[in-house]
C-alpha cells in the first residue's frame, strides 16, 4: 500500500477517493502542519517516508528542493480540469505504482493528457 502525504491544496474528495481505493493518505492538516512552508512539508514527507501529493507547482523546482532525497513528489497540474477528472487521473497513475520505492527520488508532473517523470 502506497503511503502518501497530501498537501493542503489537495481537495478532500481526492483524499477520500484515494483512501477508498486502499491508499494510506495522511494530510497536511491531519499532521498539524497547516500553513507550514514548503520546506517543512517536504521534510515531513521525507522523514515519514511518504510520497508528497500536491497541486503546488513550486514543488517542481528541482533547484529549490532536493527531489533525490525524497520518496517522490507528485505535482498535479489541475488547471481547468474538473474534480472528477483529477480524481480519475490521480487514481489511474497511483494504481500503476507497485512499490513505495518506485517513485523514490523522482518528480512526477501529471497533466490532463500527459505525465512527465524526472529523476533517477
Amino acid at each position: 500500500m502506497l503511503k502518501l502525504f497530501a498537501d493542503e491544496c489537495v481537495n478532500w474528495d481526492v483524499v477520500f477517493a484515494l483512501r477508498q481505493n486502499g491508499f494510506n493518505v495522511l494530510t497536511v492538516q491531519e499532521a498539524g502542519l497547516t500553513g507550514s512552508d514548503d520546506e517543512a512539508i517536504l521534510k515531513f514527507a521525507c522523514d515519514n517516508k511518504r510520497i508528497l501529493l500536491t497541486y503546488d507547482r513550486g514543488f517542481g523546482d528541482i533547484f529549490r528542493f532536493n527531489i533525490f532525497q525524497s520518496n517522490g513528489i507528485v505535482v498535479v497540474l489541475v488547471g481547468k480540469i474538473k474534480k472528477n477528472e483529477i480524481i480519475n487521473i490521480i487514481l489511474s497513475f497511483m494504481s500503476n505504482i507497485n512499490r513505495q520505492n518506485d517513485l523514490r527520488g523522482k518528480l512526477v508532473i501529471i497533466g490532463k493528457t500527459k505525465i512527465r517523470i524526472k529523476g533517477r
